[in-house]
């Protein structure tokens, strides 16, 4: 590796973002050789972690500016021999009092040896937002100012999701469980995909799931995410009964009952179960930190004659001695 061009990637990265809480999160940025991280309540601490390749003495300058007005508002620098565990520089300064929504650049220079690297961007306040699949069926959304990721030439900003192919019917299998695989989005930034938890609500008005428990009378079942390229799929994670001559579904183990991963439709109660309501809702989406929320309805085509938890007409006896 050529040193005067390139330094180590920092491989506590994944950690620490997976760590990291929501209003951090909005505030993390990194290059391939420096990590930084805004920590305290306030913000008002940056920590700049730097990993060489071998020994070296670093300086490292950091400047902060308004973004609106170029007034420079904070300057500070270090100057430290490396080794090779590398080292955290922390700065203190009150950083989150001066975001605002045009935003707080900041620029660092880090020299050694006779190569002088710069970086820079511009971090703007977190703010909560709620992504409706449903509103942005027919575009492309894109982030705005609610993540920096610093590379080694430029600096990225914002992140994009396709609803195009987002389908808001949930149908069912064979066995009469229902099937969330036509259920997907698909990611567009290229940046791994991350989120702090997956949930399928359902508004039960009808009770077709009494056993099942319920929080802010909704029932919430616990899914993961899949990323296969780009497209992100669900499937329940959630352990849960099911009665097997009745589909009946409990959250907790009764007699009777086998443990599952899928979600029944009770007999009998298709029809009570299509007019309630229902959607996926994923928190903390991508390093944005979006909430995506998609909505759902179910809508089962019925066979004329079949099973009959399957079909509006079927036949039911033994047989005639």
């Amino acid at each position: 590796m050529n040193f005067k061009k390139k330094l180590i990637f920092v491989s506590i990265l994944p950690l620490c973002l997976g760590a990291r809480s929501i209003h951090q999160r909005a505030l993390y940025f990194y290059s391939e050789n420096v990590l930084y991280k805004l920590t305290g309540d306030s913000g008002a601490t940056l920590d700049i972690t730097i990993k060489p390749a071998h020994v070296c003495t670093h300086t490292l300058i950091a400047r902060f500016y308004n973004n609106k007005t170029d007034a420079l508002l904070f300057s500070t620098s270090f100057e430290e021999t490396i080794n090779s565990s590398g080292a955290t520089f922390t700065i203190n300064y009150p950083l989150t009092y001066h975001l605002n929504g045009d935003g707080l650049r900041f620029e660092y220079e880090l020299s050694y040896s006779s190569t002088i690297k710069t970086w820079s961007g511009v971090l703007y306040p977190y703010t909560q937002v709620v992504v409706n699949a449903a509103q942005h069926k027919k575009e492309i959304y894109k982030t705005q100012n609610r993540f920096i990721k610093v590379e080694t030439e430029q600096v990225v900003t914002g992140e994009s999701f396709s609803f195009n192919n987002y389908n808001e019917y949930l149908s069912k299998n064979d066995d009469n469980s229902i099937d969330f695989s036509t259920i997907y989005f698909n990611y567009l930034s290229g940046y791994d995909f991350i989120y702090s938890k997956a949930e399928y609500h359902i508004k039960d008005y009808n009770k077709v799931y009494p056993r099942l428990t319920k929080t802010n009378n909704e029932i919430v079942l616990k899914m993961n995410c899949l990323n296969d390229n780009g497209q992100i799929s669900f499937e329940l994670a959630e352990k849960l009964y099911v009665n097997p001559t009745t589909l009946e579904m409990s959250s907790i183990r009764s007699y009777g009952y086998a443990q599952t991963k899928e979600l029944y439709i009770p007999v009998g109660k298709q029809e009570l179960l299509e007019e309630n309501d229902s959607y996926i809702l994923i928190k903390d989406a991508g390093y944005s930190a979006v909430d995506i929320m998609l909505p759902l309805s179910y809508y089962f085509n019925k066979k004329i004659v079949g099973l009959c938890y399957s079909s509006d007409y079927c036949i039911e006896g033994g047989i005639r001695e």
